[in-house]
């Protein structure tokens, strides 16, 4: 992650008009017209960054640039038309807890494209970000996505296709088709790997130590350069002014009682622990500066859970009951109460790590581990295997008779957006 492309930089540089690469702030002007509604560089931009983060597509030229803006443009120009149609139709609702579930399921996502927690909050930190920006720019994003979703549905979950469709469908795709991948079902127990008190104390007591060496006039920014974790301490820890909603609550309920130039006590956050300094107000926000330093497991903290898992697994494999080991040790919620079942996967979708571990292993009842993943040590169970397999009409018809249906439902969308293309008024102005 080293080379992680700073794409707000670039695309305020190359697309954007930035008179320089070293402005981070976009200066906002309208570059699209859709209908009554505006899309602007600010919005652009941060949809762009959005992007790089969820596909990890880093530009490296003026002309890569230029086909990602376009792209992008033209899909949020889309998504304005539908959500526009959709506003339109008061039966087309979406609950807050719906977002909210989508929320976490998406920056789950996006997550699991690194390598652990860390790599992750040091992507967002290098772009200026934590996850509680993500999120905030994620939110409208995710309700739009689902407004305009149920529109789509609203509109077309009658259609079917007919047998002769469907024959069509696969004597013109059939070579075109997806194998059946390899796939299994799995239950896990997940072990998180996670920091004793004995790191909690000693990380405590750096930061106690750092904060007197600022009282005593050290300076601010050059132990913040030199002791921060996970890019924090990226220009001296400079956050530069922001607002209280945008701020972690015991961050910001920390930072918000200080005075001008004031330095805050050891703050712990599930960051880690920080020092806060106010260099600053305008209006509701302040111009704040931290060190950040993570509270991160141990090699011995590490080395406690392999063994642990060791013994899970042997325990497991001499004919142990997993469900009653994985409801009294798995740290995973969500599938602890059911025995850890996780469903089914497509072998070659899953993280490079699970690939080489589960990929040709058939053996129904059998047992991995321990694996290792950016949520911790994995055990798992083999529930059922399928091979990888060539889809024929006459024993997978139920599968391409969805797959036809699908490309039928792509082919209205676009029909229908074409149509209300041609009666909306839509003017670009990306050259100005």
């Amino acid at each position: 992650m080293a080379r992680f492309t700073r794409i707000l930089l670039v695309l305020s540089g190359l697309l954007l008009g930035a008179q320089a690469h070293a402005q981070r702030e976009t200066v906002d002007r309208i570059i699209a017209v859709v209908g009554n509604e505006v899309i602007l560089a600010s919005e652009l931009a941060g949809q762009l960054q959005i992007v790089a983060l969820q596909t990890g597509r880093r530009p490296q030229t003026e002309e890569e640039v230029i086909k990602l803006r376009d792209e992008v443009l033209d899909q949020m120009v889309s998504d304005q038309l539908f959500l526009q149609e959709a506003r339109k139709d008061t039966s087309i609702t979406v609950r807050p807890e719906e977002i909210d579930q989508a929320l976490e399921e998406q920056v789950q996502r996006v997550s699991s494209r690194f390598g652990s927690p860390e790599e992750f909050s040091a992507a967002l930190a290098k772009e200026g970000l934590t996850i509680r920006d993500l999120k905030k720019r994620y939110r409208p994003d995710i309700e739009n996505q689902m407004l305009k979703q149920r529109l789509i549905q609203k509109r077309l979950y009658s259609v079917s296709v007919s047998k002769h469709e469907v024959e069509e469908f696969f004597a013109k795709f059939k070579d075109s088709i997806p194998s059946q991948p390899e796939a299994v079902k799995l239950a896990h127990i997940l072990l998180k790997v996670e920091p004793s008190q004995r790191v909690e104390d000693s990380v405590k007591a750096l930061a106690t130590q750092l904060r007197q060496r600022i009282i005593n006039g050290a300076d601010f920014a050059t132990i913040s350069s030199q002791y921060s974790s996970m890019g924090a301490g990226v220009n001296g820890g400079d956050i530069g002014y922001i607002s209280r909603e945008d701020l972690d609550p015991e961050f910001g309920r920390a930072a918000f009682a200080l005075g001008e130039n004031e330095v805050s006590g050891v703050i712990r956050t599930p960051f880690g622990y920080h020092i806060i300094r106010n260099e600053g107000k305008r209006e509701n926000q302040l111009k704040l500066r931290h060190v950040l330093l993570a509270v991160q497991a141990s090699a011995a903290d590490t080395t406690e859970v392999f063994q642990l898992a060791d013994s899970l697994v042997k325990v497991a494999r001499d004919g142990g009951n997993f469900e009653e080991l994985t409801k009294t040790f798995s740290d995973d919620n969500n599938t602890r109460a059911s025995g850890g079942e996780l469903g089914w996967f497509a072998v070659n979708e899953m993280p490079a790590g699970f690939v080489e571990a589960v990929a040709g292993w058939s053996e129904v009842g059998s047992y991995k581990g321990p694996i290792v993943s950016q949520d911790g040590v994995h055990i798992l169970k083999l529930i059922e295997y399928q091979a990888s397999k060539t889809y024929s009409i006459d024993s997978d018809y139920d599968r391409i008779k969805e797959l036809a249906r699908q490309d039928k439902t792509g082919k209205m969308v676009d029909k229908w957006l074409a149509e209300i293309k041609g009666k909306s008024y839509i003017v670009y102005h990306l050259e100005e």
